[in-house]
């Protein structure tokens, strides 16, 4: 079992301080290399009024070259915004500067992509086509493609990945389309962090079989959003109240029904903590992440410490090392 961390790239309301946010982020990622944790993933975003990243593979370039160790990656950015052969040239530059430390995770990412130009018909063939360009693109010194939204004639994409054939390629997926889709051209699966435990359990078992009838590898990096700390009170009383905020959108739009959380008013610590977080004393961690395990074979668990709206930096430090001592050590 390896250990990775979700970086907070968000400043609500309006992201005056991202700047500041940035490089508390880049300090995390430093922490928790540090700690033992394995990998580092930001997501990608675009439009929005708090900052949120909206270049994934550039922030992952800068982790890049902040860190010796740690895995980077991209978790997940939003593909059909971009050219697939200008990811495969930037992806191949970051495997350079991390000397092969690159996860490049794709999906397909917000319905409105109207700002750049981007059709809204045929965005499942387009992502398809975008996978297919960039493995060709770092398995192939020249090569040549004819599909329904790209034509390339002997192309190369320069420099060369560090890693044989390239980076692996993560398809983030919520929907059973997305899930076989990530089965049949992905390398791994990175969950959202939102479902419950019986519906991650379910979505990684469609996602193997799939990945497995394909005759292709399968990884599941399950995400939860997290934290440890030597009292539960600290937990309940510093850490919830900033992840509780993070939740009410999804929860005003259902998602959280199975938990009894269609009442945002209701959904307190204890229905999150049954199938959707991890969070708790080392002994209490310790035992939640054996049963996540447990129930959905995860090979890698992205953990979010920090939300939009906290805690703090500091607490998060904090929560990192503290994780590196007491936890991490069971799961070697």
């Amino acid at each position: 079992m390896r250990f990775g961390v979700v970086l907070n790239t968000q400043d609500p309301p309006r992201g005056e301080d991202i700047a500041r946010v940035y490089q508390e982020a880049f300090r995390e990622a430093e922490a928790a290399e540090k700690h033992g944790f394995k990998l580092a993933v930001v997501g990608e975003h675009h439009h929005s009024a708090d900052g949120y990243l909206p270049s994934a593979l550039t922030f992952c370039a800068a982790l890049a070259a902040r860190t010796s160790k740690l895995i980077v990656a991209s978790d997940v950015m939003q593909l059909p915004m971009w050219n697939p052969l200008h990811v495969a040239e930037i992806g191949a530059v970051i495997d350079n500067i991390s000397r092969g430390r690159l996860i490049l995770g794709v999906g397909l990412g917000q319905r409105n992509r109207s700002t750049f130009s981007i059709p809204s018909t045929g965005i499942a063939k387009r992502f398809d086509e975008s996978v297919e360009i960039i493995r060709r693109s770092w398995a192939n010194e020249v090569f040549s493609f004819a599909g329904d939204h790209f034509n390339f004639d002997s192309v190369r994409v320069s420099p060369r990945p560090v890693q044989s054939n390239g980076p692996p390629i993560w398809i983030g997926a919520m929907s059973r389309p997305g899930l076989l889709r990530a089965g049949r051209i992905g390398d791994g699966w990175p969950s959202d962090n939102l479902q419950g435990i019986d519906t991650i359990s379910e979505w990684a078992r469609m996602y193997r079989d799939c990945a497995a009838s394909h005759g292709r590898r399968s990884e599941v990096a399950l995400a939860r959003s997290a934290w440890v700390a030597h009292t539960q009170s600290e937990v309940e009383e510093n850490w919830w109240p900033c992840v509780k905020p993070f939740h009410e959108p999804y929860a005003r739009l259902g998602l959280f029904k199975d938990g009894g959380g269609d009442d945002i008013v209701r959904w307190d610590f204890e229905r999150a903590a049954r199938g959707r977080v991890i969070a708790g004393t080392p002994d209490i961690v310790i035992r939640e992440i054996d049963r996540y395990r447990s129930k959905v074979a995860c090979e890698t668990m992205i953990l979010m410490f920090r939300h939009p709206q906290g805690p703090s930096h500091e607490d998060v430090l904090r929560c990192i090392e503290l994780f590196g001592v007491e936890v991490i050590p069971h799961f070697k």
